[in-house]
């Protein structure tokens, strides 16, 4: 038997022995796992992304599920993920479509001042090398965070190492 021919008879015969100890994926499952009702996200959950439809700077904790909802539904026009508002809040910095350049957004956990849960973020400027303008197009970073019972929480900007201050 020739070396090609080997080749291929012991790939079939893997790929056989591999079909056989994978389960069959059972007639309507993907109805049923996108019918159930999803985990709520754990504290230090992020999300992020350079485009949103979020056109104004939105930049405060979200601690309630309707403007959660409403959030979800006007930046990326989809359902929201779970979120325990009972325990968590959500830290968000959305720079809306007027940023006038690329930046990464780094989202720091609480930190105790008194009676207030400061959560620090900063903008690190993303380098380009461009051949013409660039306007960035709604950028945003979100953290899942713990609430801390008698603490109000607050958002504060602060520059990160190699990060830059835009106000």
């Amino acid at each position: 038997m020739s070396k090609m021919l080997k080749g291929i008879t012991r790939a079939a015969v893997l790929a056989g022995l591999l079909l056989a100890l994978v389960p069959p994926w059972p007639a309507g499952a993907d109805a049923e796992v996108s019918n159930k009702t999803p985990a709520s996200v754990e504290a230090g959950h992020e999300w992020e992304g350079n485009l949103s439809r979020q056109k104004e700077e939105f930049i405060q904790v979200v601690e309630d599920q309707q403007t959660w909802v409403a959030l979800w539904k006007r930046a990326f026009d989809q359902p929201a993920p779970a979120v325990d508002f009972e325990r968590h809040a959500v830290a968000c910095v959305f720079l809306g479509h007027s940023a006038p350049w690329l930046f990464s957004i780094r989202i720091g956990a609480p930190q105790a001042r008194g009676e207030t849960m400061v959560i620090q973020y900063g903008l690190v400027e993303v380098i380009l090398r461009l051949s013409g303008p660039f306007k960035a197009g709604g950028q945003y970073a979100m953290r899942v965070v713990e609430k801390t019972e008698g603490h109000r929480l607050v958002m504060e900007e602060i520059p990160f190492p190699g990060a830059i201050r835009r106000k």
